[in-house]
């Protein structure tokens, strides 16, 4: 009994995990179009995004076309100048220049796009995640 309910809780990570790269791939991917996406990350994402085809992560903000911050402050003052899409609400609220953010609250995606931040970067969303732009 005990090695199925672990069997059990490592499928869900790993069926977490594949899921949470999906989302990236389809966001990230519709908004930026050269391949690949050059992305600069912090926190839980970098894992996820190392695995993916599409993006080549780099250790800068410098040579990205993205930034996908989690919990780093350090990095939201260098990476000022490009895109950044953050994996925290609190960060979403907190960065100026974040254009979006995908988070998790009580097991269920969250997904925001800032239309102020999205015209700052000249960014465009494909028409299936127009409904996630956040009035105001």
């Amino acid at each position: 009994m005990k090695f199925l309910f672990l069997l059990l809780i490592l499928f869900v990570s790993v069926y977490a995990d594949v899921y949470t790269q999906k989302l990236y791939e389809t966001i990230l991917g519709s908004i930026f179009k050269e391949r690949p996406i050059v992305v600069f990350v912090t926190g839980d994402a970098k894992a996820t995004l190392e695995n993916s085809k599409i993006f080549d992560v780099v250790t800068t903000c410098k040579n990205a076309s993205v930034a996908v911050i989690g919990d780093d402050s350090s990095s939201k003052q260098e990476c000022g100048n490009i895109p950044i899409f953050t994996t925290t609400h609190r960060d979403y609220m907190r960065i100026l220049n974040a254009f979006g953010a995908f988070y998790w609250r009580k097991g269920r995606p969250q997904i925001h796009f800032r239309e102020r931040g999205l015209k700052m970067f000249h960014l465009h969303l494909s028409h299936n995640l127009q409904r996630f732009i956040d009035a105001g």
